[in-house]
């Protein structure tokens, strides 16, 4: 049985990495190929291209990478019909894969996209019904993302969000009163834009005793953080693969916006979110997202739950906050039984498990 993935960025792989570890305890003879990451290749797959490290959000971001990108399409387009895989995984990044799923299908290749694109959170909803009429199937990862997909197309299904797996290892972690981590994202955009300012905050805080941990989300941004911390004895670099465990044994977490933030929401973890892109795309994205925040967990329960600082980014109103949640006892309460609220709309443990019965069973 032949598998084909196509995943571009540091998270996606790291999904992508778990579910083939979920599909190969199904059923031992996969051949899993395609698009990837380190993650991935650790699981077995055969990674014919790594172009994680080009990985960016934005509408004027990707330009610089766009002509490697269409060249790695293109090759993508070749192995496909070439090798005519049973089944074809698209992870994210739907401006690469969205064109990839339209290919497959005129070969008539059975599709899944995992992480499809989250026009939930945007304000052209029917582009919906395209990505249904494009795939075999979305499996959804939120209850929202489901509802609205539904509306188009019964190719769609829903079993939980896989995070609530992963997490499971670190539940009965204690936290570290002292510890404070930072978590600056997985893009060079957010490396640069956030590093600088967490060293700031780092500063300020190191006398009051705080001690601080970075994991470094993929080694290829190694040599660029490294740059950033040089002489920054106050904070720790560990391995992104540690990353879970020490987002929940910090009092407190700075992150870049992402999937960081619904991590720290499973791990009852009090976090601060940050997020800087160009003004042009930060404008048109203004117009487009019908949503009032951008951390996943307050988009899902609808209310600010996490502060959040994007674009121009007040260094005294972000102390301010730090001290609250950091010394308010009843700011934790609270955060904590809003926090139980959103891990019951995230599903189940086992989510693995179903989805990887799904894939074997339509193949």
């Amino acid at each position: 049985m032949k598998i084909f993935l196509s995943v571009l960025e540091v998270s996606a792989d790291v999904h992508g990495s778990k579910l083939i570890n979920a599909l190969k305890n199904k059923k031992k003879d996969i051949y899993f190929y395609g698009l990837g990451g380190e993650r991935m290749k650790e699981e077995g797959m055969e990674v014919m291209y790594d172009v994680t490290q080009y990985s960016t959000v934005g509408f004027i971001e990707p330009i610089p990478y766009i002509p490697k990108l269409l060249l790695v399409q293109e090759k993508v387009k070749k192995i496909i019909k070439e090798t005519k895989p049973d089944l074809i995984i698209f992870i994210d990044a739907q401006g690469f894969n969205l064109p990839l799923a339209k290919y497959a299908k005129k070969l008539g290749i059975q599709t899944i996209y995992y992480f499809a694109p989250q026009y939930w959170l945007w304000g052209n909803q029917e582009k919906a019904r395209e990505v249904l009429d494009t795939v075999s199937y979305v499996v959804a990862t939120f209850p929202q993302e489901y509802n609205l997909y539904k509306k188009f197309g019964d190719n769609v299904v829903y079993f939980g969000h896989p995070l609530v797996d992963y997490l499971l290892p670190y539940e009965n972690l204690e936290k570290e009163n002292d510890l404070i981590g930072l978590f600056p994202g997985s893009r060079i955009q957010e490396i640069k834009n956030l590093v600088p300012l967490f060293l700031e905050i780092s500063d300020r805080l190191k006398e009051e005793g705080y001690r601080f941990v970075m994991p470094i989300a993929s080694e290829k941004f190694s040599e660029m953080i490294f740059r950033y911390i040089r002489g920054k004895n106050h904070i720790e670099l560990v391995s992104g693969r540690e990353s879970q465990k020490y987002l929940k044994l910090s009092s407190l977490s700075l992150v870049a916006s992402g999937t960081v933030t619904l991590e720290a929401a499973i791990l009852k973890t009090p976090v601060m979110v940050f997020y800087k892109i160009s003004s042009i795309t930060y404008n048109i994205a203004k117009r487009l997202v019908h949503y009032s925040f951008i951390a996943l967990p307050n988009i899902i329960l609808n209310q600010m739950i996490y502060p959040e600082f994007v674009q121009k980014i007040d260094i005294k109103e972000v102390m301010d906050s730090i001290n609250r949640i950091l010394k308010d006892e009843d700011y934790k309460i609270n955060l904590e039984n809003k926090l139980r609220e959103l891990e019951f709309k995230l599903g189940e443990p086992g989510v693995l498990e179903r989805i990887s019965k799904f894939i074997l069973e339509i193949i």
